[in-house]
């Protein structure tokens, strides 16, 4: 049976996994999933529980300190997606965790939200902790963008430096601002102490005439420095500015002394100039007299007088007058001279008068004769204007003279044309010319009428012409006459001739000239011989007349269309838009309008000569321009193949190629030019520039295998920089010389752009390593010494109470000789400490309770001194005698005390003998003052 039983045994239930469990929670509720969350069991099973809770007291449990690392950050994971899904909101988080840094913590998983609860935190102090502490980058980030203080700036530095490179980037750089706007600062005061050191310099000058400039010069200075400088260097700047303004002052008070002298003798000197030019306009006065009797009534000689009697008074001015006195008596004379001149000969109107109504020469000449002097002195006197009745009668009398002399030029000339043409008759009637001579005997026969006397000698040449003339005339006529007849029957045979049109027409032509040659000179034309030759002319010509009508309106009409050619060429060249031409057109137009122009002819000789040279001269002017620019182009690109060879040789191959490249781009906008000559200039140019990138190509390679070697080397160098982290401060102070070569040598280097990056900020983050290393190691080393210090101190204090408890000989030997060790060994004190301590350690055996009481009272307000100066609350029963201090001081010194801590310590060092209790109580408070001093 018991065999039996334990075969037929029901199978125990199979125990689920993890896993399986995990699955297994989409079908649990609210209160099975709070009970796995909450219960003590696997880890994994809780976080996937916790991960499907609601909002509620059990999560927020779960998410407080006090459980486990892994299921606190499960439910803040939580409640950060409830957050996120708006499951959850902030405000109602916020009523469950009033405290901000709690809260700040719990919703660290959630962006949105902590980024929103960021913006309600205004504390310093917590905005400080979050930028180091955050769970998230992010968080940090803005956390550390809140803060704006430089204190707390610099303490996030110094913590994010070596946790999150982002925000110490960020506050390094905000506290950048601040060193240069210390340095801003600092240089804005030395710059306003250099503007008042010059400004007191100044002050000593004598206030010459530059001195207002130079001061205005130093204002400008002051004022471009704006505000922020301090009182005491405005309250200098502004007593040197008013010791300058006071100079000025005194300056100007006695430049308006020496201004009114000047004025005073310039109103003399000017009242002497005005007698001059008074004494010299007087002149014009009188020669603006209509006649001697109104030149009596001017009383001339007493306005000399008053004229004179100013040239003495400005002479009581002590002033050098001598050549305004020779020039007013030089005027002075010239006035009385006038006068004389006008009673002798009378006045210019009169003696115009006279010139203008004179009735014969005679008359005019004598008026002549005496307005000349009169002129003449009024050209020497050089008056600045003259009179109008002078400048009118200068004009008549010139007038005058110029008409008087082209008559006689006039007479001269027909005299002499009258002498030449009876000499060219008796000339043309020795040759034969009937006709000529009869044209000349005329054109005599007028001249003879504009001539009053003809000498003897040329009317007795006209004469023999005249008789001459009458001779060739009759003999002409018997001659002509059968050559005529001749002529006559000539044309005759022509009537009816079947010769061409062409030669015929010639013949007529020949025999009507030979007619005009033989009809030459003669007296009459024999109007009856004259009418059979030109109706013969008539009857022969008519055959021709169709053929050349037909000709001629040929030729005219080429000629309208040759005309219409240049009308439109002349256009072309007046109205076309040289500047920016289409040249290939304009060479195309010169070349159609040549053979459209051949295509119209024959055309008129003579107007066809005309057109024909007007044509040229508009080719002429098409193909200039073409010329011209041809020309232009070839000379541009010649520069710029100079351009190109020079840059071939230049040292900047980087600027050649930029330079090069826009000579290019120019060489392309530049047209032709002669064939050949484009083709040559082309080549020349590609050479120049195809040398240029070849030599740009081997740089090129050049330098990339330099940059290649300085990116080797670069790495050498850091790895040597990196490798002086692990000295301690005395061999990194050391090694400063060999850290300063290492950076020189790495900036010296040409590296490659890819490269240069990564390895510049290697080499900055290991600068900085290094100086935030140095930094520690002396602050621990600062902060060290004075902490040995105040050991010692409270060393020799201890012996100094073992002294007035009058220990044991012995035991004070034995203390001595232990603090005399302790002093010699310490390593570094800081600075005017050291004697201090060895002279209390010398007295320190003959101290005595009272001068343990006066320490005491002494340290105490020494304290309370500290406390001042920091600026920190004194406590309740030190108050009274604080206020009693700062009295006391406010009475001695003012209210004056001094800024730094330093001569606190050293007083500090030399009080000795503080019981216990007291002493610690007061260095606590006195050490909590000083570092906040430093800190500040």
């Amino acid at each position: 049976m018991k065999l039996l039983s334990r075969l037929f045994k029901k199978t125990p239930p199979k125990i689920a996994t993890i896993e399986e469990q995990i699955q297994a929670l989409a079908q649990q509720s609210d209160a099975q999933l709070i009970s796995l969350a909450t219960a003590d069991g696997d880890d994994s099973l809780r976080e996937a529980a916790i991960a499907k809770l609601n909002y509620g007291s059990e999560l927020r449990a779960l998410a407080l300190a006090g459980n486990s690392v892994r299921i606190q950050n499960a439910a803040r994971k939580r409640i950060g997606q409830l957050l996120d899904s708006k499951d959850l909101t902030l405000a109602q988080l916020a009523q469950d965790f009033p405290k901000q840094l709690e809260l700040m913590s719990v919703v660290g998983y959630s962006t949105s939200a902590s980024l929103e609860l960021l913006e309600q935190i205004s504390s310093p102090v917590l905005l400080l902790q979050l930028a180091c502490e955050a769970g998230t980058t992010q968080i940090r980030q803005a956390a550390a963008a809140r803060i704006s203080e430089r204190e707390h700036l610099e303490q996030l530095a110094k913590a994010a430096q070596t946790k999150d490179k982002n925000v110490y980037k960020s506050v390094r750089a905000r506290l950048d601002v601040f060193k240069a706007q210390d340095a801003k600062m600092a240089e804005l005061d030395a710059a306003a102490q250099l503007i008042c050191g010059k400004l007191e310099k100044h002050a000593k000058l004598d206030a010459d005439t530059l001195f207002k400039a130079r001061l205005a010069v130093l204002q400008q200075e002051w004022n471009s420095l704006g505000d922020g400088l301090s009182a005491s260097t405005a309250a200098r700047y502004a007593a040197a500015a008013n010791a300058c303004e006071a100079k000025i002052s005194a300056r100007a008070e006695a430049i308006a002394q020496e201004e009114e002298r000047q004025l005073l003798d310039q109103q003399a000197l000017e009242l002497a100039r005005a007698a001059v030019a008074n004494a010299k306009a007087f002149l014009g006065e009188i020669y603006a007299v209509a006649d001697v009797e109104q030149l009596l009534e001017i009383n001339y000689e007493h306005k000399l007088q008053e004229l004179a009697q100013a040239i003495r008074l400005a002479a009581n001015r002590n002033l050098a007058l001598d050549s305004l006195n020779r020039e007013f008596e030089f005027h002075k004379k010239q006035v009385l001279s006038l006068v004389e001149q006008i009673k002798g000969a009378g006045t210019v109107s009169q003696l115009r008068a006279q010139l203008q109504s004179a009735e014969n020469t005679d008359l005019a000449q004598a008026a002549v004769h005496k307005l000349k002097p009169l002129l003449k002195s009024a050209q020497e006197f050089a008056l600045e204007s003259y009179p109008a009745v002078v400048t009118e009668t200068r004009a008549a009398l010139e007038q005058w003279l110029q008409e008087r002399a082209a008559l006689e030029q006039s007479a001269k000339n027909v005299l002499r044309e009258f002498s030449d043409l009876t000499r060219k008759g008796l000339w043309s009637v020795e040759q034969g010319f009937v006709r000529k001579g009869r044209a000349i005997q005329k054109e005599l026969n007028e001249k003879r009428q504009q001539i009053a006397d003809l000498p003897k000698a040329v009317q007795a040449k006209f004469e023999e012409f005249e008789q001459q003339l009458g001779k060739l005339g009759d003999w002409h006529e018997f001659a002509v006459t059968p050559k005529k007849e001749a002529l006559i029957v000539q044309m005759q045979q022509l009537i009816g001739n079947s010769m061409p049109p062409e030669n015929l027409a010639t013949k007529i032509h020949e025999l009507q000239d030979s007619w005009k040659e033989v009809s030459k000179g003669g007296q009459q034309q024999d109007e009856s011989l004259w009418q059979q030759f030109h109706q013969a002319s008539e009857q022969a010509f008519a055959p021709c007349k169709e053929f050349f009508d037909a000709q001629a309106a040929a030729r005219e009409q080429n000629l309208a269309r040759r005309r219409d050619m240049l009308t439109q060429l002349e256009s072309y060249l007046a109205s076309y838009n040289w500047a920016s031409a289409d040249w290939p057109s304009v060479e195309k137009t010169l070349k159609v309008a040549r053979q459209e122009w051949q295509q119209y002819w024959p055309v008129p000789r003579k107007a066809g000569n005309e057109l024909q040279h007007a044509f040229e001269g508009l080719m002429e002017q098409l193909f200039a321009k073409i010329t011209a620019e041809y020309e232009n182009n070839k000379v541009a690109k010649q520069h710029l193949i100079e351009s190109a060879q020079a840059l071939v040789a230049a040292a900047d191959t980087r600027a050649s190629i930029d330079a090069v490249k826009k000579i290019q781009t120019q060489w392309k906008t530049i047209g032709k030019s002669w064939y050949k000559e484009d083709q040559q200039l082309w080549q020349d140019f590609r050479q120049h520039c195809d040398a240029i990138f070849a030599r740009r190509n081997q740089e090129m390679e050049a330098v990339n295998n330099q940059r290649q070697a300085s990116v080797q080397q670069a790495q050498t160098l850091l790895v040597r920089l990196e490798a002086v982290l692990a000295l301690e401060l005395p061999q990194l102070v050391a090694a400063k010389a060999d850290i300063e070569t290492i950076k020189n040598e790495f900036f010296a280097l040409d590296l490659a752009r890819d490269a240069a990056g990564k390895l510049n900020a290697r080499l900055s983050n290991t600068l900085a390593a290094i100086a935030e290393k140095i930094d520690q190691e002396r602050n621990k080393a600062e902060v060290q010494s004075w902490q040995d210090l105040f050991a010692v101190c409270n060393a020799i204090r201890e012996f100094e109470l073992a002294v007035i408890a009058a220990e044991a000989e012995p035991v004070l030997a034995e203390k001595k000789e232990a603090l005399g060790a302790a002093i010699a060994n310490m390593s570094r004190w800081p600075s005017g400490s050291s004697s201090l301590v060895q002279q209390r350690f010398a007295k320190a055996e003959a101290i005595g309770e009272q001068n343990q009481v006066a320490n005491t009272e002494l340290l105490r307000i020494l304290t309370l001194r500290a406390e001042i100066l920091a600026g920190r609350e004194s406590p309740e029963q030190d108050k009274a005698l604080r206020m009693n201090y700062q009295v006391q001081q406010m009475q001695q010194a003012f209210g004056s005390r001094d800024n730094s801590f330093e001569p606190l310590v050293l007083e500090w060092i030399a009080l000795g003998g503080v019981k216990t209790d007291i002493y610690n109580s007061l260095l606590a408070r006195f050490n909590a003052c000083r570092e906040a001093g430093v800190k500040k």
